[in-house]
């Protein structure tokens, strides 16, 4: 029985090469299958809207926006993006937590979930030593210094969170490890599960 929804969300904390894994999967899923996927990102989805409004001047500022207008503008992203997915197998690009001033803001709240309707939810994961050094290595962000415990916490707070998607939603969730020279492998897996 194929599945109705066809939208795949993927996640995974700053610096764990989530995009590498992603544009690794479509070459892979267009060179085996003949088969387009459609990257919406998130946070240029939450970008536009913050910017239209006049929030933000740029990407990084959106963390340290107030809740209440990072809130409004997830909505908004949410809506956008679910009506774009109507026509495509698609992948969304997030982040499942949100680093802001006030603690983590979750990137997938109930009204963001129910809108997408994942089939699945994957996470990309990596060791926590090896994200903090691609972090201090990366000179076109602005990112966030986080210590390897840190990192460590942080990514197992994303799995709760895309738990609570599948929970929601009735999505799979799927935890796949990039790991150090790897990703060929991650993105083979998360090729299977753009096909399923």
């Amino acid at each position: 029985m194929k599945e109705p929804r066809d939208i795949v969300i993927v996640t995974g904390i700053p610096g764990v090469g989530k995009t590498t894994v992603i544009t690794t999967a479509i070459d892979f899923v267009k060179k085996e299958h003949d088969t387009e996927v459609l990257v919406l990102n998130f946070g240029t989805a939450m970008f536009e809207t913050a910017s239209e409004k006049g929030y933000v001047k740029d990407r990084d500022e959106m963390r340290k926006m107030p809740i209440i207008k990072q809130r409004e503008v997830q909505q908004a992203a949410g809506e956008a993006i679910a009506e774009k997915a109507k026509t495509s197998k698609v992948i969304v690009d997030t982040h499942a937590l949100i680093q802001t001033n006030n603690g983590f803001l979750i990137g997938l709240p109930e009204w963001v979930a129910r809108a997408i309707n994942p089939k699945t939810v994957v996470l990309v994961e990596a060791d926590p030593e090896k994200i903090a050094g691609r972090r201090s290595s990366d000179e076109t962000r602005t990112r966030d210094v986080q210590m390897a415990e840190a990192i460590d916490t942080h990514q197992k707070m994303c799995r709760s969170a895309a738990v609570s998607v599948g929970t929601l939603t009735g999505a799979t969730v799927r935890i796949i490890k990039n790991r150090e020279g790897k990703v060929e492998e991650a993105a083979k897996q998360l090729a299977e599960s753009l096909m399923e």
